[in-house]
């Protein structure tokens, strides 16, 4: 088994179709609208479990980036388009924790992952144990210990932990970091209260919890950094897809919404703000095309320069949304705010643009 992923295997019009599908399959769902119903599911908090048997099921994007041997298929491209898609409709699925993030972790840990890498290209959910006390991962942080076959320590701040069948845990170890797999029912995971309604989080505990160990010698900590990398990436596209479906939604907005006999969109002030932020959204597309196509070879600084501009391009956007629609653009109803909350959790999760900022200026010796 290979850790290296590939670019794409689609060309760009196929990538397109897929894009298109995942994006049609989340719509016909009902989303973004039904996101308002998560406030009050108690059980899998945040997920839609028919709409991921759909999309994993029916078609395949559980596998999606994983290797061919497991039932995998396509690469970075792929990963990127499925995730600007599903970012565009807020859909409540563990796409970006489970395939891309525990799949990317556990296929470069090694030969030991692969039953775990089959188990979630059929679509059982993983949930990736490494974060610290701020939502990242940094060596620093890692808060769990493991003796070899057992695991203990709390990670907050898990995504989908509450619903997870398995975690992917990272552990000190007398010879360093690595990883390990942990069993849900041998951990307890306790579901928090999150900003955004379709991306839960949990804190998990585990109390020497029966665990597999996935690598040796401390290699788990390259694992991770090389899974994160393209976890990054992923999420800049769903930041760019949240922050394109902004931008278009406002446009069609200030096409129709008049004052003073005048279309709003007219007012040259209107007109300024609007370029403003499509810069800001072309500014986060160009850095994922050049990454995706023509890529520098340092994939952890491309991945952190493209989550700085994708958390800074759909902050930016969601709040403009927000204030270009006016009065109703505060309410309940209207989904403005869905895609604030989406874009908040977004910046936040796995490190906010300052700190990848910082992280760019050590991986550049600047």
């Amino acid at each position: 088994m290979t850790s290296e992923l590939a670019l794409a295997s689609l060309d760009r019009e196929e990538l397109t179709e897929l894009s298109l599908t995942v994006r049609a399959a989340a719509t016909e769902s009902g989303y973004p609208e039904r996101v308002r119903e998560l406030e009050s599911q108690r059980e899998d908090p945040g997920l839609d479990r028919s709409l991921w048997a759909l999309l994993s099921d029916d078609i395949g994007l559980a596998g999606v980036g994983l290797p061919e041997a497991v039932g995998g298929l396509g690469g970075l491209a792929e990963i990127l388009a499925v995730t600007e898609a599903l970012g565009a409709t807020l859909a409540p699925v563990p796409f970006l924790t489970s395939t891309v993030a525990s799949g990317q972790i556990l296929n470069a840990s090694g030969s030991a992952a692969l039953p775990y890498l089959e188990r979630i290209a059929a679509g059982e959910i993983a949930a990736p144990a490494i974060t610290d006390s701020r939502g990242r991962f940094t060596e620093a942080g890692v808060a769990c210990t493991s003796d070899g076959t057992h695991v203990s320590g709390v990670v907050r701040f898990v995504s989908y932990g509450a619903s997870a069948a398995f975690y992917v845990v990272a552990a000190r170890t007398s010879t360093g970091i690595d990883l390990f797999a942990v069993e849900a029912p041998d951990a307890s995971a306790a579901a928090l209260t999150s900003l955004d309604f379709s991306r839960p989080l949990a804190t998990v505990t585990f109390d020497s919890a029966v665990a597999v160990r996935l690598t040796e010698g401390g290699s788990g900590l390259a694992a991770v950094e090389r899974g994160l990398d393209i976890a990054l990436l992923a999420v800049a596209a769903e930041q760019l897809g949240g922050a394109q479906h902004c931008f278009d939604m406002t446009l069609e907005y200030i096409k129709l919404r008049r004052q003073f006999n005048r279309e709003i969109g007219s007012f040259q002030a209107i007109k300024h703000r609007m370029a403003d932020a499509l810069i800001q959204v072309e500014m986060a597309r160009a850095g994922l095309e050049r990454t995706t196509w023509d890529h520098s070879g340092n994939l952890a600084a491309d991945a952190a320069v493209c989550k700085a501009w994708g958390s800074d391009a759909f902050n930016a956007l969601s709040a403009e949304a927000i204030q270009l629609h006016g009065g109703v653009g505060f309410t309940w109803e209207h989904d403005a705010h869905l895609y604030f909350r989406r874009a908040r959790f977004d910046a936040a999760f796995l490190g906010d643009a300052a700190f990848h900022r910082e992280r760019i200026a050590t991986l550049l010796d600047w």
